[in-house]
């Protein structure tokens, strides 16, 4: 059964859903971008004998937003993980991260290796990388994106159409996980329905790591590392491999049938039962 949990970092408040006995073997849950804790709601529970928190990232779900001016940096969530596994109280843990949240964990492996027990990448493994030619106009476009921000939502009378939105992106998801999800990414307001998330969010990141350095938090990895990957995701593995290669500590990957949101629309039971061994064979 599932319930409820909140933490504090930066002065905003975290809101968690969490699984499990608090004396289980414990697993940080990051999901994916403009997703939420829920992305789990099916894999957790099937993680026996784990204590398993997963978390509305800064900016998503239920989460606080960072204040005005602001940004959300995917390296700045190296820190968010280090922090929320303070106010925690973990000393280590196994880490597991979806698509986002897997390039969020990916970076904080590479960061803090001794924290870590097993790190299980669900659809990604590090950021997508920029080029020195384009930074300086990718940065010019992120300083207009964010002048120009405007915070106000049209309020909506139902969650339909908020799924419905959902559906219309590029990511292939059914329609009952893109309703799970909706239901922790809307809330109600005096006016209407609006979206929880921060707007902030969808405007391009203002730098991308280049590869070179992608590589070197990749190369930093100490623990066992274990990918997940969908037959129709977003990789192939021949797209995967130059950046799996350079994994030095012991790695597997496995596919499975399925989109980008395998771990929710897919054989979930199948999948959890990989984690499950992997997390248990590196306890």
């Amino acid at each position: 059964m599932e319930s409820a949990l909140r933490l504090e970092i930066k002065g905003i408040d975290i809101h968690a859903m969490q699984w499990g006995n608090p004396e289980g073997v414990p697993v940080l849950a990051l999901h994916g971008w403009l997703d939420n804790a829920a992305t789990f709601t099916h894999l957790a529970p099937l993680l026996k004998d784990c204590y398993v928190v997963a978390v509305d990232l800064p900016g998503h779900g239920l989460s606080g937003h960072w204040p005005e001016h602001s940004h959300y940096h995917m390296w700045e969530g190296v820190e968010d993980v280090e922090l929320i596994l303070d106010a925690l109280g973990w000393e280590s843990c196994h880490l597991l991260g979806h698509s986002m949240g897997a390039v969020i964990s990916t970076l904080y492996a590479g960061t803090f290796p001794k924290r870590l027990k097993s790190l299980t990448l669900i659809e990604a493994i590090g950021p997508m990388a920029g080029t020195l030619e384009d930074a300086p106009k990718r940065m010019a476009e992120t300083i207009m994106s964010m002048k120009a921000h405007n915070p106000k939502q049209k309020p909506k009378t139902n969650i339909s159409s908020f799924v419905q939105t959902r559906l219309q992106g590029p990511l292939k998801l059914s329609e009952n996980s893109a309703t799970l999800l909706m239901n922790r990414s809307v809330i109600q307001k005096d006016a209407g329905l609006c979206w929880s998330n921060d707007k902030r969010l969808k405007y391009t990141s203002m730098m991308r790591l280049p590869e070179a350095v992608v590589v070197s938090f990749i190369q930093a990895i100490e623990c066992p590392v274990l990918g997940i990957f969908a037959s129709d995701g977003m990789f192939s593995k021949e797209g995967l491999q130059p950046r799996w290669q350079e994994l030095k500590s012991e790695s597997q990957q496995m596919w499975f049938k399925g989109g980008h949101h395998l771990h929710l629309d897919g054989n979930v039971a199948e999948i959890a039962q990989s984690i499950h061994q992997f997390i248990f064979s590196h306890a």
